[in-house]
């Protein structure tokens, strides 16, 4: 098609990840083809902008597959058969292969005999590249005995990995990092002049800090992709994990590759789990191992110190460590966090035991770091003492740093010592910290126990005598900034951070964070059974002279697939329904006290929890979403 050919059009590297982000578009249609969100490309998204709308054939190709151009975003309309969608697929992935072949691993991989039948069939492409270089480290010898001590010396081992040229070369032509400096500087522009405008105490945080966070954002939402079952290499339908792989043939690089059967076709698509970061730099997917073993070479490629870090109840992730605030920063690629290291442990309910960092030039049990708990911790660390566990720890810390100049012996033993100073101190989790998992399937969420939300209760918005005197007082929230504000004829002043700390009453509802889409929003739980879900802000005034006279609102309201989201404000004698987003009322002129009640409810299909939502605003956005304006008068 020529809309496709056009593409060749372009330098090569813009083809490549031009062609990935069709493809995501397309895949994401194909796979959940009733969530609207998924259909709407908003022009607003500087990813779409820069890498679809702005290359050579981009546009033609989103036209070509049935999406639809408006004022603000292409739109796929919810009745498209899909055909077209699907052709202009089947050809950008031959225009792909036409590229760049692939060596040694067949695009038809035989079935093993143990599991074939009659209707099974075997297809798929493992994605290793032409160009693929094996990065071979040298051979040692184990000093332990200890399965777990020996688990310990494998990936610290392994952690050189990180340190090779040629892989850290690879992963920084891969990074946009002149764009990711510039928004950093933006960013780090932005927070200073808010430090100086509200007089607030100045952060230690510099340049790399906000840089980092760019690149986490960076690798989820346009590098790396989660998967929980591949789609069907033949008719792209959903498929389902049947078993781990034997043949020979298909590991070839790598020791496990899972077996994915097809619910409509019985094709058996084999999904390699790759630990070469030369193949995951090309590949690109994969879950929380691939992430995290990839963000940490790229760390490092960067030129920052970052250790790969394993917990042994199944998760892995990354430390940074960051020179103004000298210390740690946990780094979850997968969810795109930062610095929240008991969420682990709070929000996703895991029973922490043993949890090592490793690096280059060190290894580190950091436990601690990531548990409130420390003596239910070591209650439960039974693989070997924890005597024998330093003293291993010892060893392969003095065998790592034998070749490093005297210097940085020094900077890392003193770095090593003011770690170990922390871990003394047993932090508890803040709010923040009380956040479920994000990546991967519901169902598979749900499975492990990780899907965690709390809910603030009981705090009133309570007037005083020094609050009535003013002419009005506006309490308001910002979706993006996750705040509440205090507005009097003085000015503003922030009054509460996070959406549930202003809130009298909740139940089954969060923010949601769409960092694809660049949007944030109030929304029901995350869950296929929550049938509604709502919020009550309660406000009173304390002053015995003092009573309400008029409530101007203003409350952003969005709805998809039927959902509905009703408001309400009501005291201890009437009610009165909100029937406009925005509006004035008198009706509890002369009361002490009011509640306003939203209740989210409704939406279609597995999606319909996030089809009524609240306080919907850009991820950049200022404004102010949820407004409660009073007034007041004697008596």
């Amino acid at each position: 098609m020529d809309s496709v050919l056009q593409l060749v059009n372009n330098p090569i590297d813009v083809f490549e990840e031009t062609s990935r982000l069709l493809l995501k578009i397309a895949d994401n249609v194909i796979n959940t083809p009733n969530n609207p969100k998924l259909r709407s490309l908003q022009k607003s998204n500087e990813t779409i902008t820069k890498k679809i709308l702005n290359v050579h054939g981009g546009i033609a190709c989103l036209k070509a597959m049935g999406f639809q151009e408006s004022e603000q975003c292409f739109n796929l309309p919810i009745n498209d058969p899909l055909i077209n969608l699907k052709q202009i697929r089947v050809e950008i992935n031959r225009l792909k292969n036409g590229e760049k072949s692939v060596s040694n691993i067949p695009n038809n991989v035989r079935v093993e005999n143990n599991t074939k039948t009659e209707n099974d069939q075997v297809q798929g492409n493992n994605g290793v590249p032409e160009h693929f270089k094996r990065i071979q480290l040298p051979s040692y010898t184990s000093l332990f005995n200890n399965p777990f001590l020996k688990e310990i010396e494998l990936y610290l081992h392994r952690a050189l990995y990180y340190e090779n040229s040629y892989l850290q070369e690879r992963a920084l032509s891969v990074i946009p990092l002149k764009q990711l400096e510039e928004n950093a500087q933006i960013a780090l522009r932005t927070m200073q002049e808010r430090v100086k405008r509200e007089k607030l105490k100045d952060p230690e945080v510099n340049l790399q800090d906000f840089l980092l966070l760019e690149l986490l954002a960076w690798f989820k939402n346009d590098f790396f992709e989660w998967v929980d079952n591949p789609p069907c290499s033949t008719c792209k339908g959903k498929t389902k994990f049947s078993h781990k792989s034997t043949d020979k043939e298909l590991m070839q690089f790598t020791d496990r590759v899972e077996m994915h059967k097809c619910n409509t076709c019985n094709t058996l698509t084999p999904f390699p789990r790759y630990n070469d970061l030369n193949i995951l730099l090309e590949t690109r997917k994969g879950r929380c191992g691939e992430w995290a073993n990839t963000f940490t070479l790229m760390c490092r490629a960067l030129g920052w110190d970052a250790r790969f870090v394993v917990d042994q109840t199944d998760h892995v992730w990354t430390e940074v460590y960051s020179f103004s605030q000298r210390k740690w920063l946990h780094c979850d690629p997968c969810e795109n966090i930062c610095d929240k290291p008991l969420m682990y442990e709070s929000g996703w309910k895991k029973t922490v035991s043993y949890v090592i960092a490793y690096s280059g030039e060190e290894v580190q049990d950091v436990t601690w770091r990531y548990s409130s708990k420390h003596k239910e911790v070591l209650k439960r660390r039974k693989q070997c003492t924890e005597a024998e566990l330093v003293e291993a720890m010892g060893i392969l810390r003095e065998n790592k740093m034998s070749g490093l100049s005297q210097s940085r012996k020094d900077y890392l033993n003193k770095r090593f010592l003011s770690e170990l100073v922390e871990f003394m101190v047993e932090k508890q989790p803040t709010d923040d910290a009380q956040v479920g998992r994000t990546s991967g399937a519901l169902d598979w969420r749900q499975s492990r126990g990780e899907i965690q939300r709390t809910n603030k209760s009981q705090f009133v918005w309570e007037f005083n005598s020094s609050d009535v005197c003013n002419d009005f007082i506006t309490i308001q929230y910002s979706s993006a900034l996750n705040q509440y504000q205090k507005v009097t004829v003085d000015g503003a002043t922030i009054a509460l951070n996070n959406w549930d700390a202003g809130v009298f009453e909740t139940e089954g509802v969060f923010r949601k964070v769409e960092t694809d889409w660049k949007k944030v929003y109030l929304c029901r739980t995350e869950s296929k059974s929550a049938q509604s879900g709502h919020i009550t802000w309660k406000f009173i005034i304390s002053d015995r002279n003092y009573s309400f006279d008029t409530i101007e609102y203003a409350i952003e309201r969005t709805t998809f697939e039927n959902a509905s989201v009703t408001a309400k404000i009501c005291n201890n004698d009437q009610c009165v329904l909100l029937t406009t987003d925005k509006g004035t009322t008198n009706e509890f002129s002369g009361k002490k006290e009011f509640m306003i009640t939203t209740n989210l409810s409704g939406g279609k299909s597995d999606n319909a929890w996030q089809h009524a939502q609240l306080c919907r605003e850009d991820l950049d956005s200022k404004d102010f979403t949820f407004k409660v304006r009073f007034t007041f008068k004697k008596g």
